[in-house]
């Protein structure tokens, strides 16, 4: 960026991103006091203001203490719009490089939830009959999980989710781990904040590597890395007050290089 001889503010032609041009980051567009800088068609006017922080920690404190892993859901679908404008935002998550590679395979539909989940659940049924089982059961957790289902949740598999998110991003390139699961974490407190449930789950990742068939229909690249599914929805039970974890003195490390 330049003044040039009218003393306005010019950009240089963008011929390529990264070290040697753009990091299309819009810090530019988000820095500028007064508002003058627009970039790829974006407007500074169009930005959200920054909330102050006397009343942007207490509701981020609350979110963050009042979330729960959601394992319970009604039977009733988002409003597509609720979900766009969350994956949208999901763009400002951070991520290495701002290199914006990470990819969401979507199920946003109660139906289409519910036909996957009896493909999965029934091919997961079948090779337990062969003896293959998920990463981690044998006979008789599996046998364990499937009397669960009678007492504390009707389905393991997806925890009855109507909805699906998975994030994931092309390996060999970037920081796809450490993208991948900060986008998760950033969509859970998302859901947090519209009142949604969320669960993370590894599981239905572990039992899908046995099935390449059912795995397949998510046309999730092989070469893509995948850390948590995320079943989201309406959730059936509602709390009444958020919880009082803390992190103990002991798992607190703290540093020291000079001295007092």
């Amino acid at each position: 960026m330049h003044l040039n001889e009218e003393r306005k503010c010019e950009m240089d032609e963008i011929d390529q991103f990264g070290w040697w041009g753009c990091w299309k980051c819009e810090h530019c567009l988000a820095v500028c006091p007064k508002g003058a800088i627009s970039i790829f068609g974006r407007q500074p006017e169009d930005s959200l203001p920054p909330v102050k922080a006397e009343s942007a920690a207490p509701v981020l404190d609350a979110l963050i203490m009042n979330r729960h892993s959601c394992r319970r859901f009604l039977k009733k679908d988002v409003d597509a719009s609720v979900i766009d404008g969350m994956l949208q935002t999901l763009g400002n998550a951070p991520n290495g490089g701002n290199k914006q590679q990470v990819e969401f395979t979507l199920i946003d539909d109660r139906a289409q939830m519910e036909a996957f989940r009896r493909l999965a659940y029934a091919e997961m049924d079948r090779l337990a009959s062969e003896g293959v089982y998920p990463a981690g059961f044998d006979r008789a957790s599996y046998e364990d999980m499937k009397r669960w289902e009678k007492t504390v949740r009707p389905e393991m598999l997806f925890c009855g989710a109507p909805c699906l998110l998975i994030p994931h991003a092309p390996l060999g390139r970037g920081e796809p781990v450490e993208d991948v699961n900060v986008a998760a974490a950033y969509f859970e407190l998302l859901c947090a904040s519209r009142g949604l449930g969320c669960v993370m789950m590894s599981f239905p990742k572990d039992a899908l590597r046995n099935m390449p068939e059912i795995k397949a229909l998510l046309h999730i690249p092989e070469t893509h890395y995948v850390g948590v599914m995320l079943g989201f929805g309406w959730p059936e039970i509602r709390y009444a007050r958020g919880t009082q974890r803390g992190v103990e003195e002991e798992r607190i490390h703290r540093l020291r290089f000079t001295e007092d």
